[in-house]
């Protein structure tokens, strides 16, 4: 680099990258007072969308668990969802349908009842509901946990 016009473009490009690095931003209070607005409107959507899912959790009784969320539509049960999510998500479940008792499922990806002594059963909120999947409706904000474990009843 020993033309003397080379380096004074680089020094003035150096230069130029130095005084751009280092200009700091100065925002009025107004500017700041609009961009909190925004933060927290943004938040405020956010934990509403959060509120209107269902956290849906699949136990498989290995240790693997499966985490979901998903909007309920109105009259959504716990079954429903559970069928939505197998289309989406892509996995099998059998069931059947036991006349004025409703749905009785007996299989979730694979896993069937019998095996090893555990059976399906779900949980809305932490509670064992004594209806059929089908028959238990479900809200936004709940939370399902379908666990593959020894028959607790």
């Amino acid at each position: 680099m020993s033309n003397p016009s080379l380096k004074i473009i680089f020094g003035i490009l150096a230069i130029g990258i130095i005084f751009l690095v280092g200009i700091e931003y100065k925002l009025t209070l107004g500017e700041i007072n609009e961009l909190n607005e925004k933060i927290a409107s943004s938040e405020t959507i956010l934990r509403e969308f959060k509120e209107r899912k269902v956290f849906y959790i699949i136990d498989k009784g290995d240790g693997n668990l499966l985490f979901y969320q998903i909007v309920p539509a109105e009259n959504s049960t716990v079954f429903s969802l559970l069928k939505e999510l197998a289309q989406r998500e892509n996995f099998e479940i059998e069931y059947k349908t036991y006349e004025g008792m409703g749905v009785f499922v007996e299989s979730i990806a694979e896993i069937k009842n019998g095996m090893d002594n555990k059976y399906w059963q779900y949980w809305v909120n932490g509670e064992l509901p004594m209806v059929a999947a089908d028959k238990k409706e479900i809200k936004e904000g709940d939370k399902v946990e379908w666990k593959f474990a020894p028959a607790s009843f």
